[in-house]
């Protein structure tokens, strides 16, 4: 026999959904802010339920609910019913005046969040605690029948039931699905999750599918995690064939292309942009094709093929300036700088960043500035004028601060490193690094943390602390191992080699070096095959 508060609860969602639902979602959102803007006004507590399906739909009605509370000058906290089960006793923790709470993930505090809730219902009124809770039907349904007194308590409940896929909603879900830049791990983090969640709500693939399936890609790839890039890379590459979308195949190819290149594959990398590259062209779509000849042109930089590289930049920056785009040409002409400088032409590359500087200042472009800005202090370290390159590190080090690219922050304050250790000054040097690792750290970049690592214990190696150093490495080597970088692993287990080589222990140098040699020869960097043959011939004889 059904419970007499289930009994209500059910009439109540029923009465809902004959009533409230009507009314545009827009006017439920205005309504929520309302009773929760007005017990601000009347210092007043108000207790209330939003009833929903979609976690998406969740997300979006709680930003546009935060953006009414904060031009009332008011704070909204989520709060996480799994982790803070005693509910009231947070709120009161809190300063409730100025503050809004959004509570979710009740289920997860269940049953001992439901006990605290009614027995602590006065407590919430005193303290005049204004909170939305976010509720599933089952989720309200357990709260009337097991925490009645606090329901009793309630101002309103909302329905937001709606699916995601509701026409008035495809623009909205289309951007949120092709979102992929945020400013913190934090933020990555919540968008990976809900993105997955509304993958999963998504009754059929279809368009929207392969939009999210590639922005997880590449905020996975963001994190350094390359293999699960590649796994949402290949299924948005699957629908997007399926759908007959050429210019998604070629995005999701070239974007293929660039996790198999951070893995060390740059061979299989080549294979995917040259794929990515015919179809752009197939299709006359010139922007995709200009960043596929420039990824082309990374790529056989990467194996020493810089002439090979060259013709690619040059193809790619004469589409640019076909098409105005000045992004893509200040990327041209900044990766033709960097060739050049590889050629150890670095008066000529300086004048190539020279004017990708000039492009960003032009435009505003304040994120291509900084990196305009730090490869000029490369250049300028390479002409061993290492002041003149810790003054472009600091500007754009400025930059990455003021516009919160902790990425890019992290790669100049490393840079800074190398500067300081060029001067002698390894102490300053190992501190420049150990800023770099913790923000490698906070923003879950793997290979940053690797290559920062890495750093430190080159740094340590030339205090010649060699066991310290050899920590160091070893930490390195792990994360290559982990996110799969072979090239960087060759690179660390080089590093072993130098290290054991220095403390004499010949036979364990030798082991390293044949491994790293081994890596070189799997993923056909010639580069690499030569610096680790020299090695192995100079310590054998």
């Amino acid at each position: 026999m059904m419970k007499p508060g289930a009994m209500y609860i059910l009439l109540l969602l029923n009465w809902l959904r004959m009533t409230e639902i009507i009314d545009p979602i827009e006017a439920r959102v205005s309504r929520l802010g309302n009773y929760l803007i007005r017990a601000h006004k009347y210092n007043k507590a108000s207790i209330l339920f939003a009833l929903y399906l979609s976690e998406y739909v969740r997300a979006d009605v709680e930003k546009e609910i935060r953006q009414l509370l904060d031009e009332q000058g008011l704070e909204a906290l989520s709060v996480d019913a799994g982790e803070y089960k005693d509910l009231p006793s947070f709120f009161s923790s809190r300063s409730a005046d100025q503050t809004v709470f959004f509570v979710h993930n009740l289920e997860k505090g269940f049953p001992e969040a439901l006990r605290y809730l009614n027995f602590k219902r006065e407590e919430i009124i005193d303290h005049r605690v204004k909170a939305v809770f976010w509720v599933t039907d089952e989720e309200l349904t357990r709260i009337g029948n097991e925490a009645p007194d606090f329901f009793a308590f309630r101002n309103r409940v909302v329905e937001f039931i709606e699916m995601p896929l509701a026409e008035e909603r495809k623009p909205d879900l289309v951007e949120f699905a092709l979102e992929t830049e945020y400013r913190s791990l934090d933020e990555i983090k919540h968008s990976i999750e809900l993105k997955e969640t509304l993958l999963l709500e998504l009754s059929e693939a279809d368009e929207i599918s392969g939009y999210l399936l590639n922005s997880l890609g590449i905020l996975f790839f963001q994190l350094s995690s390359y293999k699960k890039a590649i796994e949402y890379h290949e299924q948005a590459l699957v629908i997007a064939k399926e759908m007959g979308d050429r210019r998604v195949v070629g995005t999701s190819l070239g974007n293929l292309g660039s996790a198999y290149s951070s893995l060390g594959q740059v061979e299989k990398a080549i294979e995917y942009y040259k794929q990515a590259l015919a179809i752009s062209q197939e299709i006359g779509d010139k922007q995709v094709e200009g960043t596929a000849l420039g990824n082309l042109g990374l790529a056989y930089g990467n194996l020493g093929q810089v002439e090979k590289a060259i013709e690619y930049y040059k193809q790619a920056l004469a589409i640019s300036q076909e098409l105005g785009d000045k992004r893509l040409e200040g990327a041209a002409l900044g990766n033709l700088g960097l060739a050049y400088r590889n050629l150890g032409q670095v008066e000529k590359a300086i004048e190539y960043h020279e004017q990708a500087l000039a492009i960003s200042q032009e435009f505003g472009d304040r994120r291509g500035e900084g990196i305009s800005l730090g490869s000029l202090g490369n250049a300028y370290s390479h002409l061993g004028q290492v002041e003149k390159a810790m003054e472009y590190y600091e500007q754009a080090l400025v930059i990455a601060k003021e516009i919160g690219d902790r990425h890019n922050e992290g790669i100049w304050l490393g840079n800074i490193g190398l500067a300081y250790s060029d001067q002698g000054q390894v102490e300053k040097a190992i501190e420049y690094y150990e800023q770099a690792l913790l923000i490698a750290r906070e923003i879950g970049d793997r290979r940053g943390e690797g290559t920062s690592l890495g750093k430190i214990g080159l740094a340590y190696s030339d205090q010649r602390q060699v066991e310290k150093a050899i920590e160091y490495y070893e930490q390195a080597l792990v994360i290559a191992r982990e996110i799969g970088d072979r090239q960087e692993e060759g690179n660390r287990l080089v590093n072993l080699g130098n290290a054991y080589s220095h403390l004499g222990q010949v036979d364990k140098a030798i082991e390293y070096y044949e491994k790293a040699l081994d890596i070189g020869k799997e993923i056909k960097d010639p580069r690499i095959i030569n610096f680790y043959e020299k090695n192995l011939k100079s310590i054998k004889s």
